[in-house]
């Protein structure tokens, strides 16, 4: 997972990355005067984030899930 940041061009998202024909992206979108700015620090934790997901150090959402219930 990457955390790109894009501007809608004619009714489409263009970033400044190449991205694979087909990629499922999410797209977040601030409403009319709402601050939402990740900082290069922000990125490069997500980035780091991202890593330990693919590294096998996540935690299963099922497992979150199941620990919520029990608070």
């Amino acid at each position: 997972m990457r955390v790109l940041k894009g501007r809608v061009v004619g009714n489409t998202v263009v970033v400044d990355e190449v991205l694979p024909e087909g990629a499922d992206v999410e797209v977040l979108v601030r409403e009319a005067g709402e601050a939402f700015v990740l900082t290069d620090e922000m990125h490069r934790q997500l980035d780091a984030a991202a890593e330990s997901i693919r590294a096998g150090r996540g935690v299963d959402a099922e497992a979150v899930l199941q620990r919520l219930e029990k608070m």
